[in-house]
Parts: C-alpha cells; sequence; structure tokens
C-alpha cells in the first residue's frame, strides 16, 4: 500500500555515467514538483555516503584497477557498490516536521513489489531489506527545506566479486569521526528466482508500481547546463569526493615502508612520518606536508619529486 497524501509519478531515467546520475539526483531534489519515484540503474561504480571517510570506505588500488569512480552522494548512509546487475530507486517527497525520518513509508512500496514477484522479503530494524538472512537492499535518506531523497539499492544480479573487492579495504587503519558502513551478508535476487536479466526485472518492477496506480511521468526537462555544471563543480573534483571527509589519522605499513598521516578536514596533510626499512625517509615528509591526502593530487607531485618510478608506485601503494 502507497502511504501519501499525494499522487505520486513514476520516472524510469537513467544516465550512462555515475557522476551524471549524481548530479541529476541532486538537480531534480531541489526542483521536483511532483513526488517521484525514479527507477535507475548506474555503471560500475563505489558511492559513499555524505559524511564518511571515503578512502577509509574502499579499496581504493582495487577501484582504480577496475576502472571503477569513487563518488560521494548527498544522502548520509554507508557506501555502496552499483553496477548494471544492480537497480536502485529513489523516492523525491514531500514532508512535515511529524514525518521528516520515516523510512518505512517509502520502503512498503519497493517491499510489497518484491513480494508479490515472488521475493518475500523483510524489512530489519536499520530499513534494510533481507532475503533469507542476507541484505539485497540498503538505504539512505537527505532532507532540506520540506523535501526528503529517499534512495536505495536492489540486488538482482550484481557481480558480487567486484563489490566486495572495492568496497573492503584490505590494509591500513584509520582512526575517525566519521560514518562507518555496516556490513551484512549480502547474496542477488535473481540466485532465489529467475526473472530473467536485470531490464527485465526492473521492467516487471515498473509493471507493479503502476498497478498501485502511480503513473508514468513521460516529460521532463532537464537544463543540461545544470548538470553539467554539477558535475564540473562538484563530482568531478577530489575534494567532494575525498576532502569533505572528517579529519582523520592514517597509519600503513606496506614493503618495507611504513607511514603516519594526519589529515585535516579536506584532505591538508598537516603532519607526516614516513619510514623506509626503518629510517626516516624526511625527502618523502616534505613532499607530503601541506598537499592534499587525494590520489590524483599525490600522483603528480610524486612523480616530480622522486626521481624512481619503482618508488613512486611502492609509496602510491602505501598512502592509499
Amino acid at each position: 500500500m502507497l502511504i501519501s497524501s499525494r499522487p505520486m509519478r513514476l520516472l524510469d531515467h537513467s544516465y550512462s555515467t555515475a557522476k551524471e546520475n549524481l548530479a541529476f539526483e541532486e538537480w531534480y531534489f531541489q526542483h521536483f514538483e511532483e513526488e517521484t519515484l525514479r527507477i535507475w540503474i548506474n555503471p560500475s561504480s563505489v558511492i559513499s555516503g555524505k559524511h564518511q571517510n571515503v578512502l577509509a570506505e574502499c579499496n581504493l588500488h582495487a577501484c582504480l584497477d577496475l576502472g571503477v569512480p569513487v563518488l560521494r552522494r548527498i544522502s548520509g548512509g554507508g557506501t555502496v557498490y552499483h553496477d548494471s546487475g544492480n537497480v536502485n530507486f529513489s523516492f523525491f517527497r514531500f514532508v512535515d516536521r511529524k514525518k521528516m525520518i520515516d523510512y518505512d513509508r517509502s520502503l512498503i512500496l519497493i517491499q510489497d513489489a518484491l513480494r508479490e514477484l515472488g521475493f518475500p522479503v523483510e524489512m530489519s530494524e536499520r530499513h534494510d531489506l533481507f532475503l533469507d538472512e542476507t541484505k539485497i537492499s540498503g538505504n539512505a535518506q537527505h532532507l532540506r527545506s520540506g523535501r526528503v531523497l529517499h534512495h536505495g539499492t536492489i540486488l538482482y544480479d550484481s557481480n558480487l566479486n567486484d563489490l566486495r573487492s572495492t568496497i573492503k579495504r584490505n590494509n591500513g587503519t584509520f582512526i575517525d569521526k566519521g560514518v562507518k558502513s555496516v556490513r551484512s551478508p549480502i547474496s542477488n535476487l535473481r540466485a532465489f528466482k529467475d526473472l530473467g536479466n536485470t531490464d527485465q526485472f526492473k521492467s516487471q518492477m515498473i509493471d507493479r508500481f503502476l498497478s498501485k496506480d502511480l503513473k508514468i511521468l513521460n516529460e521532463i526537462k532537464v537544463p543540461l547546463s545544470e548538470i553539467e555544471d554539477l558535475i564540473q563543480t562538484k563530482y568531478n573534483l577530489e575534494s567532494w569526493n575525498y576532502g569533505y571527509s572528517p579529519a582523520y589519522e592514517f597509519s600503513n605499513e606496506k614493503g618495507g615502508w611504513s607511514c603516519v598521516l594526519k589529515v585535516a578536514r579536506g584532505g591538508e596533510i598537516i603532519k607526516a612520518e614516513v619510514n623506509e626499512n626503518d629510517v626516516r625517509n624526511y625527502e618523502v615528509e616534505k613532499v607530503l606536508l601541506g598537499k592534499t591526502h587525494f590520489y590524483q593530487e599525490l600522483t603528480r607531485h610524486l612523480k616530480t619529486s622522486i626521481d624512481n618510478p619503482n618508488k613512486e608506485v611502492a609509496l602510491l601503494q602505501l598512502l592509499f
């Protein structure tokens, strides 16, 4: 049953890149005039919550090897992996103060549709959806000025190997006050019941929504210049994707090297101790101090300051 005092529109709308999809989410949140359920698919990407330490939540080197971008979204919550086997839903709704935090109000619609398709999913106390004690959907919200964006994932036929390798760090220690992801056993819905490929599954989900009196939103005027502006001024920038993280301390040991970095909010390295075979390397420390703990930026500085490609590679493995 759809719990709402307003009619809701259904928008089946995806872009070809993760940055475009996140920029559209933000733009539409600011401009929607009718309550809307958006169904969409993102290409392979790691998407972290607004208040997380992104480097602590992902295996950056695995992401780089797989060509998977790491981006920060505007909602809270934990880090998720998107790909073509995962279907995303986004509710854009108007709220009053009494219903500011109300996951059930929208999530019941997703739960009911999945049950009608033969998936006996249950909602957890954390408002995730589980099937046979494995998580198939996580959710997050963004609230502002009487509007709420409630969005989540549905694992249907996702690449679980890539998911696990990209959102699980295998080295280094972070000390910070960022929001931590809560990991649970996961599975794909398709392993429980095969409804065809992901597009076919998505179409059947949409049919269930339409049967509950949602109406298709056929026309939407999206100013491409505003989407592009959001990409260029936000989602393209390491200062947003990484620098919005809280202050933290990072320590690591790898291949005879060790480091301890203190990083301010915004990403600036304010203290660095680097050892090579138990000997302080003041040359590297000097390169790091005052720089930002961003992969692309440190790659550029190390390339111009360290006249040894092997050492450069070793340091990037250590520092990230």
